[in-house]
């Protein structure tokens, strides 16, 4: 899923940065539970969503662009007849 994706931790009263993928905040989330609470889930934590939309950021502009490569060159193969 694409979108703006947060991580929320009611213990700490932590919210994360925006991130295009919900599994970066996911990501996130975790090292924060391993961090701060020894792996543990506190209560209420989850994944917040919002309406707003952005660009994607650092690693994940990385993996949306080398996506768009490789769908590129696959469509320019199958039209010039290489596939």
């Amino acid at each position: 899923m694409l979108g703006p994706y947060r991580y929320f931790c009611p213990a700490c009263n932590l919210e994360s940065d925006p991130y295009f993928l919900k599994r970066t905040a996911d990501d996130v989330g975790e090292d924060h539970r391993h961090k701060r609470h020894g792996g543990l889930h506190p209560v209420g934590e989850c994944i917040l969503t919002s309406g707003e939309l952005r660009a994607p950021q650092g690693g994940e502009r990385s993996a949306v662009v080398a996506f768009a490569v490789i769908m590129l060159l696959a469509f320019g193969a199958k039209i010039l007849g290489l596939v």
